[in-house]
């Protein structure tokens, strides 16, 4: 069978798969067998791409939108100005750069309580809604400006996503307000006596007033992810038939045994989003053709 023909026929066959791990060496620990599956299939190395951004993107909701979703999510309509997602993030210097670290599951319930504490010491800007660990901002005038999620900022210089637009200033100069009053808050001082790093910025991100309608993308989610809850994804444990199957892998965690099953199957599409960037890799029935082309004494024992 011709090469085109043969990529055309295992097209609808082939199983699509994701995996978002924060360390891809861990997941090459925790899976062994997956290095091996992979080294047969056509790869290629792309830029950085967050999950959120991916997943938003699939089911047509821009990232600006992604606080409005969680207020449509939750019933609350708004003024119409727009809505902001309040985040508490960790700040460290690298290379002379400020960047921001990933945030970690430890920082949820402080990162809501400094929120609380800071904002009433802050000029008002609009309403502020508490959804458990959530904190979302209803304006009180449109923002005027362009608002980077807190995903893309983990791990990267800091200056790069700060606020920009015709109020773009007016907002920077609001983070660096919050900043100077979480430098010495005194939660900050009890979490660094328990070991742990001081949340010492805030952080906004969203600005649109309404979100689109998640179109249904036949998303299979393995894990958990607070994106499930106001997108249609489906946390069915079976993996490798129609749709996509997202698999967030954490260190340590062995694969789920649909998605181990779905990768030995005859074609797959994977990609693999990591903090450097994310790698696609595609394996179609054609791939085991080209063995027969290699000298005999090439072929490893456990090949057809």
């Amino acid at each position: 069978m011709p090469r085109n023909a043969a990529e055309g026929a295992s097209a609808s066959a082939a199983a699509t798969l994701v995996i978002a791990t924060p360390d891809p060496q861990s997941l090459l620990r925790d899976w062994p067998a997956l290095a091996g599956r992979l080294s047969v299939a056509d790869h290629r190395r792309e830029d950085f791409l967050a999950l959120e951004d991916w997943l938003l993107a699939l089911h047509g909701v821009p990232a600006e939108a992604e606080p409005a979703l969680a207020a449509a999510a939750h019933g609350m309509t708004g003024h119409g100005h727009g809505w902001l997602r309040i985040d508490a993030l960790s700040l460290a210097i690298s290379r002379d750069r400020l960047v921001a670290l990933p945030q970690r599951p430890d920082d949820v319930e402080d990162a809501a309580a400094l929120i609380d504490a800071v904002l009433a010491h802050l000029p008002r800007a609009g309403t502020l809604y508490a959804i458990e660990a959530q904190r979302l901002l209803d304006l009180d005038t449109p923002p005027d400006a362009r608002f980077a999620p807190p995903w893309r900022t983990a791990g990267r210089p800091l200056d790069d996503h700060l606020p920009q637009g015709p109020r773009g200033a007016e907002w920077r100069r609001w983070l660096t307000e919050s900043q100077m009053l979480l430098h010495e808050h005194p939660a900050n001082a009890e979490r660094e006596s328990r070991g742990l790093r001081p949340l010492n910025a805030l952080w906004l991100s969203g600005g649109a007033a309404t979100a689109p309608t998640a179109r249904d993308c036949n998303v299979h989610l393995l894990g958990q992810h607070p994106l499930a809850a106001m997108l249609p994804v489906s946390r069915q444990s079976e993996a490798g038939g129609a749709g996509v199957t997202v698999w967030l892998h954490e260190p340590g965690l062995q694969a789920p045994a649909s998605f181990a099953n779905a990768l030995l199957a005859a074609g797959f599409r994977l990609r693999v989003l990591e903090p450097s960037g994310q790698q696609c890799f595609t394996r179609r029935p054609w791939h085991a053709l080209r063995v027969w082309r290699q000298p005999l004494r090439t072929l490893a024992a456990e090949r057809p």
